[in-house]
């Protein structure tokens, strides 16, 4: 079997150029499971701003309240859809840890909207308004940091922490069962081909097949 007689049938991954061009398409193609991830992406968004009350012991005063804003969440991918609330600290924090762990690129991420730039018209009560101008601008504010955050690192919540901390365990099996879908049909199409092509079996002059 002389192999250069066959040489030019692999020229397009053998020659220079071809060999440089097959490894870029392998760079810019996604895998089929990055497709599956990537095909379905997570969408958030800030819909609403509400007041909880929340209790607590005051020595020598007994029981009280207090209010704090929570801002609810809106996230989907696809069919599933997810809401919760999150006061400003909680999702303060979340970032921190998302920068502490390296989960997010200090480059691309955006920076979490800092505090004082919402003191801007602040007067007494208005941070537990949700109709002020206060906690109109921080919804505003985070709802754009979440979209860009998201925007930034597409595979983001396959975190543990983002899972944990939205709650999308069901994102996260859902994005599984398409990913193995994904790598089952690239198993079956790569068997397809490497099959042999089948042989059809023509009658011979007397009518009979030969076999």
């Amino acid at each position: 079997f002389d192999v250069m007689s066959h040489s030019h049938k692999f020229a397009d991954v053998t020659t220079d150029d071809g060999a440089k061009a097959f490894n870029e398409s392998l760079l810019v193609a996604p895998m089929p499971e990055q497709e599956a991830e990537l095909s379905t992406p997570l969408t958030i968004e800030i819909i609403d701003a509400v007041v909880r009350k929340e209790t607590f012991l005051n020595v020598g005063d007994g029981i009280g309240t207090k209010e704090h804003v929570e801002y609810i969440i809106k996230l989907t991918r696809g069919l599933e859809l997810k809401t919760l609330g999150k006061r400003y600290s909680e999702l303060q924090a979340f970032h921190q840890l998302l920068l502490e762990h390296r989960l997010i690129d200090r480059t691309r991420a955006p920076p979490f909207p800092e505090k004082q730039t919402f003191r801007d018209g602040w007067y007494k009560f208005d941070h537990t308004d949700t109709s002020s101008d206060f906690v109109r601008t921080r919804k505003i504010a985070l709802d754009q940091y979440l979209k860009r955050l998201f925007e930034s690192s597409a595979t983001l919540y396959h975190e543990p922490c983002v899972i944990a901390f939205f709650g999308i365990e069901d994102f996260e099996l859902k994005a599984a069962e398409e990913v193995s879908k994904a790598a089952a049909l690239k198993a079956a199409k790569a068997k397809a081909q490497a099959l042999p092509p089948q042989k059809t079996i023509q009658p011979n002059m007397r009518g009979l097949y030969d076999v």
